[in-house]
């Protein structure tokens, strides 16, 4: 399939495809006769995982750890159950953080903050 199905079927931009490329994120394409890259479903999948291991919050390097491993067939369920353990506890921290980051906003909009007698009227 050529860039632009891709990009309907999958839902990234050109740039976004292309970018994976770049960085070794996906295979590269096939070629057609006139030099356009020809994207089979091998790409479509890489594309699809990454859009995943995106979602669950996972950052470029990390997804580029996973997919070396992945696509060298080193990633073993044990690695994705740790690596998902992992992202699940820097979440647990995140969340938490912005909870307190929350709190205080809270008690600054009920009038709570320390600083208000410095606030201009």
């Amino acid at each position: 399939m050529n860039i632009k199905e891709l990009t309907e079927t999958v839902g990234l931009s050109r740039d976004t495809i292309r970018f994976y490329e770049r960085e070794g994120l996906i295979s590269s394409p096939s070629r057609k006769s006139n030099g356009y890259r020809d994207y089979d479903n091998r790409i479509m999948e890489q594309l699809n995982m990454i859009i995943m291991a995106k979602e669950l919050g996972f950052t470029l390097k990390e997804i580029r750890e996973l997919t070396e491993l992945l696509y060298s067939n080193n990633l073993t369920q044990s690695q994705m159950g740790e690596k998902l353990l992992e992202k699940n506890k820097q979440l647990e921290i995140k969340i938490s953080e912005l909870s307190k980051m929350k709190t205080l906003i809270d008690s600054a909009l009920k009038g709570m903050c320390e600083y208000k007698d410095k606030l201009a009227l």
